[in-house]
């Protein structure tokens, strides 16, 4: 910075004279060198500090400049990969064309076998190049593969070609967040991906503690900074869970921040959350939201009300299905319950190891083993668990002096009613070998009073007794002296009086009981955890909530007198194991999935396999959708023998597969059909009895359903088969008086007329359900048969047919036969219960057994000597695309099929339809891309302007001012030399 030089208001001294002419000489100097900077360079500054808000604005600019730059790039980038493919997408249209031309000269029934065979040389010499340039390549990555760019779209093996790209798109910027598509996959110009099968079951994954929030609520949510208040009805606490990422960390903050001097535990029960408060503290549990937030509700737990010291159950959260989603946990949820004990460190959660409601309402119950045997009880850390489906009774070990004469004493009656009963020694006086025994229920105490003497009461008297009294039986107890150590004539001391007792503890149980043997006072939580885990039924973990440290999680004692029940329990285990069945063109693919731990590995599985399919989560996140990449093969997808196919909402035939998509949109043709398609030909509305000019009658039959008009009824009569033929003159004319239609008998014969003849036999309509069937199914052979027949007209769905068959009312009250989905492969299975032969038989000339896959195509019956007769499976599910019309098209000439020609060209003509379209869809994109480009032209001049303005310089007025401080420079010098002049003074 310049010096400050003061204004002078009296004589200068020289030295202020000096100081002033310098500072005008260095400012003079500073100016020129801006400016000669400004001159070469043509820039207002250099540094940004020099004009800090111009600064701001030409890096706003220069950064929008260089975006819209590479914006234009990926536009010419994208230009010219769209008129590539417009290019190949007009060879493409041609081609098909051709074909089309090619496969109509050929479609009639004049055609010669050489013709077509030829025609057959023309369609695969098509297919091949269609299949290259479906492989086409621009600039090193292949067109129409989606975004798959760098894998050979499509491949050919000389019966099917299988697309090996996706139908996703690879996307450029056209401008600031405007995206446009740069390619036109495969699967939308060729086809290549069926449709078909779609998972069509909500696999209703398992909330876990590991469920990301952002999967709650099908993919909703949990909203941000969301926060709930939790209140036990006299103090509430704000429980902040704007950072939690999983439903266990929502858990963890809810358990961490209970309302003041209360616990509140939180428990994941596999659809939601439930909250408990401590019920000895008494209260009312309720959760609000905080402010005008939603995690409450969101949470499902939302309960303005409150619940007293009732759980808080909340709602199904709905979480998605993630590559992650453990298999494990699909179709439902496991019952589980929390298993509390006094104290801290102890609690435990479990939970059943597979889905489903079988063990809702179970128990887990703790049992002291030392009570039950008279050796020494289970050591720590060799507990043990069992898992009983039925009801035991409560039991105990009385070990009295001596040898041989050690008791187990069993109640009678199962259950938990004999739990925890004292079993006590008295004696008494002259009973000898009498003793008694009595049970007060009130106080459950066993008393077993013996003879006071020495050597007079045997412990077989003991037994007798205790038997005798009906409550408990007694057996004895060799488990610490050995097998064959018991000896009924062994006496009872005396001594033993109010020195041994029993009891029987928690040995007692209900049906479908978790018992866990342990040693009380002794066995951790991480001891009884290791019990469970190893007996398999359940699975056990420690309650994180009731750890104070983590290291010291699980190491208390648990409570022996603590019990739980189980609930929330729903769906059903995935089967694995067993499975599915994938008919692929010729080949068929068995799918295993008994490895598989998450859905990615059951993904991999199905996409990894020969079978040629893709498999995918849906975009709802509920499920999976399957799909085939072959072209020209059939797909059937199939059980392997259990209910894999079906549980994944993928099994290709079932009981919803409607009857009018079987035999590739054919349907099932039935024996009625064809009956009510003739009722209009024999059906009448009035008779012309005419006469053939040679004394004869010939009748004619007119049905005016079809007509609309009354000229469309003059036709009718006039254009009869049987008018003008034979002698026969009915002329039908316009009343030329009046209004009406006259009838002329050209011959001048009489002629009669007849209202509401039927040329069918009266009531035929209302006898048509007793007198149409299908077919019939044959139970037995010889003269005891028995013959079950089916009209399935009404029928609508493979269901339909299923229940027409088991609802017969020959199956009540003892079902003689069954129908149901073949458990390998797909098809309808019908089985005779009674283990003889069945036979289907096709009736009336109906074909709907063959239809329905019952009766092989070129047979009228089948049967089957084991008594299970498999159906065949008719829904054929095929991948549209070019290439399996083009097959199909080649099949159908190769077997002379005119019916399957004409739906090849029905297809070829679908085909051409997304060509066409795909090609208008690529032109459009070229003609925005284009407008886009010419905009970005203008933006470009517009905004290089604006920078110009904010850091090139005006060179005329540059040039101007460098010339005006160059002037006051030199005179700077002049004024500063003539003042400055030197002296001799300035030499002394």
């Amino acid at each position: 910075m310049a010096s400050i030089i003061p204004l002078p208001s009296t004589r200068v001294s020289s030295l202020l004279v000096r100081q002033r002419l310098l500072a005008q000489m260095q400012g003079d100097q500073l100016d020129l060198f801006r400016l000669q900077n400004q001159v070469s360079t043509g820039q207002r500054f250099t540094l940004p500090s020099e004009d800090a808000p111009a600064a701001r604005r030409a890096m706003t600019l220069q950064r929008l400049l260089e975006r819209k730059t590479q914006i234009s790039s990926n536009i010419e980038t994208g230009q010219s990969f769209l008129k590539s493919t417009d290019v190949a997408l007009n060879n493409v249209a041609s081609m098909l064309g051709d074909i089309r031309g090619l496969a109509l000269g050929v479609s009639g029934t004049t055609s010669t076998d050489t013709e077509r065979q030829a025609a057959i040389t023309e369609i695969n010499r098509a297919i091949e190049q269609l299949v290259s340039v479906g492989n086409t390549q621009f600039r090193g990555r292949y067109l129409f593969a989606g975004s798959q760019t760098n894998v050979e779209p499509y491949s050919y093996d000389g019966a099917h070609v299988t697309y090996n790209g996706d139908n996703k798109s690879i996307q450029a910027y056209s401008d600031l967040g405007v995206l446009f598509s740069t390619n036109a996959s495969g699967q939308s110009v060729f086809g290549g991906i069926s449709n078909e099968v779609l998972g069509g079951i909500d696999l209703n994954p398992q909330l876990t503690a590991d469920t990301p929030l952002s999967s709650l609520r099908g993919g909703k949510g949990i909203s941000a900074n969301g926060a709930i208040q939790v209140s036990d009805g006299t103090n509430s606490s704000i429980v902040d869970i704007s950072h939690a990422a999983t439903v266990g960390d929502v858990v963890r903050l809810i358990e961490a921040n209970p309302p003041a001097g209360r616990r509140v535990s939180a428990t994941i029960t596999g659809q939601g959350l439930t909250l408990q408060l401590d019920p000895a503290g008494g209260g009312n549990l309720s959760v609000k939201e905080v402010n005008s937030g939603k995690a409450a509700s969101e949470l499902g737990i939302l309960n303005n009300v409150g619940t007293l010291t009732n759980p808080l159950v909340g709602t199904d959260l709905n979480p998605l299905v993630t590559k992650t989603t453990s298999l494990s946990s699909l179709l439902g949820a496991k019952a589980q319950t929390r298993l509390e004990s006094a104290g801290s460190n102890n609690d435990l959660l479990i939970r059943a190891s597979v889905n489903g409601p079988q063990y809702n309402g179970a128990t887990v119950q703790f049992v002291d083993d030392e009570l039950l045997r008279a050796t020494p009880g289970v050591p720590k850390g060799s507990e043990y668990a069992q898992y009983s489906a039925t009801a035991r009774a409560a039991s105990a070990s009385l070990q009295f002096s001596g040898t041989g004469n050690d008791l187990t004493l069993t109640a009678n009656a199962a259950g938990t009613a004999f739990n925890n009963v004292n079993i006590v020694v008295n004696s008494q006086a002259g009973l000898g070998s009498t003793p008694s025994v009595n049970y007060n229920s009130t106080s459950k105490q066993l008393t077993i009073t013996i003879d006071s003497a020495a050597a007079t009461t045997t412990v077989g008297d003991v037994m007798n007794a205790i038997n005798a009294e009906g409550t408990f039986t007694a057996t004895p107890d060799t488990s610490a002296e050995g097998v064959g150590s018991h000896d009924p004539l062994s006496f009872i001391q005396p001594s033993d009086a109010l020195n041994v007792q029993g009891n029987t503890g928690n040995s007692g149980g209900a049906a479908n009981t978790l018992y866990v043997f342990i040693k009380n006072n002794a066995s951790s939580a991480n001891n009884v955890a290791a019990a469970i885990n190893s007996e398999g039924t359940f699975t056990a973990t420690i309650d994180a909530s009731d750890t104070v440290f983590a290291a010291q999680a699980g190491t208390q004692p648990v409570s022996v007198n603590a019990t739980a029940t189980f609930s929330g329990g729903s769906g059903e285990p995935l089967d694995l194991a067993s499975g599915i069945r994938v008919v692929s063109g010729e080949a068929t693919y068995t799918l295993s999935f008994d490895e598989a731990e998450t859905v990615e590995d059951l993904l991999n599985i199905i996409n990894g396999s020969e079978a040629g399919l893709q498999a995918e989560i849906n975009a709802d996140g509920s499920g999976i959708n399957l799909r085939s990449r072959l072209s020209g093969a059939n797909l059937q997808i199939g059980e392997n023998g259990g209910r894999t196919a079906s549980q994944l909402g993928i099994r290709s035939f079932n009981g919803d597969t409607r009857l009018a998509d079987l035999n590739r949109g054919v349907g099932v043709p039935t024996r009625r059909d064809a009956y009510e398609q003739n009722i209009p030909d024999i059906v009448n509305d009035f008779t012309i009895a005419a006469s053939d000019g040679v004394g004869g009658t010939v009748n004619l039959d007119i049905d005016t359903a079809g007509a609309k008009t009354v000229q469309d009824v003059i036709a009718l009569i006039n254009g009869h088969a049987s008018n003008n033929t034979g002698g026969v003159q009915i002329t039908a004319t316009l009343s030329a008086d009046g209004n009406g239609i006259d009838l002329t008998d050209g011959g001048g014969q009489p002629y009669t007329i007849t209202t509401g003849g039927q040329a069918a036999p009266a009531g035929f309509l209302s006898n048509l359900p007793n007198v149409v069937n299908d077919f019939r199914i044959t139970l037995g052979s010889g003269p005891g048969a028995t013959h079950l027949d089916f009209d399935v007209s009404a029928a609508k769905t493979v269901q339909d047919v299923i229940d027409q068959i088991n609802n017969r009312p020959e199956n009540s009250p003892t079902p003689v036969v069954a129908a149901r989905l073949n458990a390998t492969g797909n098809g309808i299975e019908i089985v005779n219960l009674s283990g003889s032969p069945i036979t289907v038989t096709a009736s009336e000339g109906s074909e709907a057994a063959k239809y329905l896959g019952l009766v092989a195509p070129d047979a009228t019956s089948a049967t089957s000597v084991s008594g299970t007769l498999s159906g065949a499976d008719k829904n054929y599910l095929d991948t549209p695309s070019v290439f399996t019309t083009l097959i199909r098209l080649k099949d159908a000439l190769g077997a002379n099929d005119i019916k399957g020609i004409e739906d090849a060209i029905s297809g070829i003509d679908a085909d051409i339809e997304r060509v066409t379209f795909s090609r208008s869809e690529v032109g459009a994109r070229q003609q925005a891309l284009d407008v886009t480009q010419k905009n970005l032209e203008d933006e470009d001049v517009q905004l290089r302007t604006a920078l110009s303005d904010e850091m090139e310089v005006d060179l005329v007025e540059a040039i101007s001012n460098l010339t005006a401080r160059q002037v006051s420079l030199e005179a700077s010098l002049r004024v500063t030399g003539s003042i400055l002049q030197m002296s001799l003074l300035n030499y002394l």
